[in-house]
């Protein structure tokens, strides 16, 4: 009777409902229904449950996530360095003009360019790739460089965690192409965590959310996506530990220069990707104005709101507030900001939450379905920074593009319900 009581105490027998869901909802646009391995998905769930324990429920889980985090801010206090010397306050956040993408992101990907040209010519990289490929490939028979990426895109950025395997990018199949993807989407980046924590985001669940998104995004990927190939770091497969750098300067001097043209390539797709969608947002202004016209000239009272891409997303997400355990306004609010979160930008969406001065659990709650870059706006990012990385694969980025931005939305779902399931 405890378990029963527990699970109808704020709606929790949701949560486990709304698990089935997503997996669901994965399955259903699987690319290869018939190859989807459910032994990777009831593990990877297990995975995360352990996780997410821990981190909510441990004092050491805690304090081990925070120590971390500690130490990834730590390289992003060095960048602050150089970004501060040529920049000088345009740097300063805390200054009139706020914060600068253009200043404050992107010369940290030419940093961590030439952090891990310099890592790989030392060869910890690789020995890194090869460890991983020993203890997680038992577990959910992922391969070395893609789990790297998904445990680095915990922390980095989506355009600095692939850095760490840029020499293994070339090689890998769409499958793993999809979970380097669709984990750099549902994380956040340290650096853009602290600008939430500012807002008055809960870090720790911030933090949380992190980590609970390493299984949640392999397991996403792997349905929608099902590795049918052999790939080059997988079980049995050796782990190149070449160096492509004749000495450590040339290894920071060519990291530095693909740093920059990544930099320049996330930066102009931004730009692109956020036009087009103000664009596409007009076009619908524009006809839900035409066609209210129409029905007032027949004498139809009923009215069309003011269409955007954000509004539709907020009624089609709207059905998982109730699977979170929300109910009435509340439940309509949270598909609303998820809503928000994929059409736009989670930084618009945090901000909402925040100003809205909702109940702590539903804050706490939605900052696990919050946190992470699923927006249409981070396939250009990824489409010019994995894709000058690997021109040659940026069919593959296109492709895969609206796949990704779908798999980490339901990734982050999965790990708002469990999170539920403990709070």
């Amino acid at each position: 009777m405890l378990l029963v009581d527990y699970l109808i105490e704020y709606n929790r027998y949701m949560n486990l409902l709304g698990i089935l869901v997503v997996i669901g909802i994965a399955t259903l646009f699987s690319r290869k229904r018939s190859h989807i391995n459910y032994r990777l998905v009831v593990q990877a769930l297990g995975l995360q449950f352990i996780i997410a324990f821990l981190v909510l429920k441990t004092g050491a889980g805690k304090a081990a996530v925070a120590k971390v985090a500690h130490y990834v801010g730590k390289i992003y206090e060095f960048a602050d360095e150089g970004i501060g010397f040529v920049f000088g306050n345009l740097a300063n956040a805390d200054t009139p003009w706020g914060f600068i993408f253009a200043i404050k992101v992107l010369p940290i990907i030419i940093f961590f360019g030439a952090l891990t040209s310099l890592l790989f010519y030392a060869g910890i990289i690789q020995w890194v790739v090869s460890g991983l490929n020993k203890v997680i490939r038992p577990l959910l028979r992922t391969s070395g460089a893609e789990t790297l990426c998904v445990i680095a895109n915990s922390f980095l950025g989506q355009t600095e965690a692939p850095l760490l395997v840029r020499n293994y990018l070339k090689d890998m199949t769409k499958s793993e192409m999809l979970v380097v993807m669709l984990s750099g989407m549902a994380t956040i980046s340290g650096s853009i965590l602290v600008v939430f924590a500012a807002m008055g985001v809960p870090v720790e669940h911030m933090l949380a959310a992190s980590v609970m998104a390493i299984p949640a995004s392999i397991m996403i990927a792997k349905i929608l996506y099902p590795e049918t190939e052999k790939t080059k770091t997988g079980e049995g497969a050796a782990v190149a530990m070449g160096a492509t750098a004749d000495n450590a300067l040339d290894a920071v001097a060519t990291g530095t220069s693909d740093g920059l043209s990544l930099a320049v390539n996330v930066a102009a797709m931004l730009i692109s990707f956020l036009s087009l969608l103000a664009m596409l947002n007009y076009g619908l202004k524009f006809a839900g104005f035409n066609f209210n016209y129409l029905l007032s000239l027949v004498g139809i009272g009923w009215r069309l709101p003011d269409l955007s891409v954000d509004l539709i997303f907020a009624y089609l997400f709207s059905p998982f507030g109730y699977f979170l355990g929300f109910t009435g306004e509340h439940a309509l609010i949270v598909g609303q900001l998820i809503g928000t979160k994929v059409a736009v930008n989670e930084l618009i969406a945090f901000g909402q939450m925040v100003s809205m001065e909702l109940p702590e659990r539903l804050v706490n709650i939605v900052t696990y379905a919050l946190c992470g870059f699923s927006n249409f706006s981070c396939i250009g990012i990824q489409l010019g920074g994995i894709g000058a990385l690997v021109p040659e694969k940026r069919k593959w980025l296109a492709e895969l593009g609206l796949t990704a931005v779908f798999g980490a939305a339901l990734a982050n779902l999965l790990s708002a319900m469990m999170a539920g399931l403990l709070l």
